[in-house]
C-alpha cells in the first residue's frame, strides 16, 4: 500500500509541527506507560522516565526530520542539535513554570498551559532555525 503525502505537504509547516508534536506527546506518554508496566517492579520510575524520554526523543527526531522539516542534513549532527533543542525547551519550560507559580501566583495547572504554548513556540523556532536549518 502506497501512502500519498501530497496533502500532508500542502499543510503549513507550523501545522505539521503541531500535529507531529501531538503524535510525539502521545508516543512519549505511551512509551513511559509500556516501560513502566514491564520494568516498574525492577527500576525506579524516574529511570524509566529517562529511558522513555530517550525513546520518545528518537521517535520525535525522525518524525520532525522527515514529516515536518524534510531535512537533508547529516543524521548524527542534526540529532545532536535536536536533542540540545529539546533540552533547552525543557529547561525553559521548567524555569518558566517555576516563575509563573512562585512569583506570579499562577495555579500550576494554568501555568503549565501557558508553558506548553510558549515551549511549543520556542521549540518550533529552535528546530526551524537551528536543528533543521537548511545549510
Amino acid at each position: 500500500m502506497k501512502i500519498d503525502l501530497r496533502l500532508w505537504w500542502q499543510l503549513p509547516q507550523q501545522l505539521r509541527f503541531v500535529l507531529a508534536g501531538g503524535y510525539n506527546t502521545l508516543f512519549g506518554y505511551l512509551s513511559f506507560v509500556v516501560l513502566f508496566s514491564i520494568l516498574g517492579r525492577r527500576l525506579h520510575y524516574l529511570l524509566i522516565g529517562l529511558i522513555a524520554n530517550v525513546v520518545a526523543v528518537c521517535s520525535a527526531y525522525v518524525v520532525h526530520r522527515l514529516l515536518v522539516f524534510r531535512s537533508q542534513d547529516g543524521w548524527r549532527n542534526s540529532f545532536l542539535r535536536f536533542y540540545g533543542s529539546q533540552l533547552v525547551s525543557m529547561v525553559f519550560g521548567m524555569c518558566f513554570l517555576y516563575v509563573l507559580v512562585e512569583f506570579a501566583g499562577a495555579k500550576p495547572v494554568i501555568a503549565q498551559g501557558v508553558v506548553v504554548v510558549a515551549s511549543t513556540a520556542l521549540s518550533y523556532v529552535l528546530h526551524r532555525f537551528y536543528t533543521f536549518r537548511h545549510q
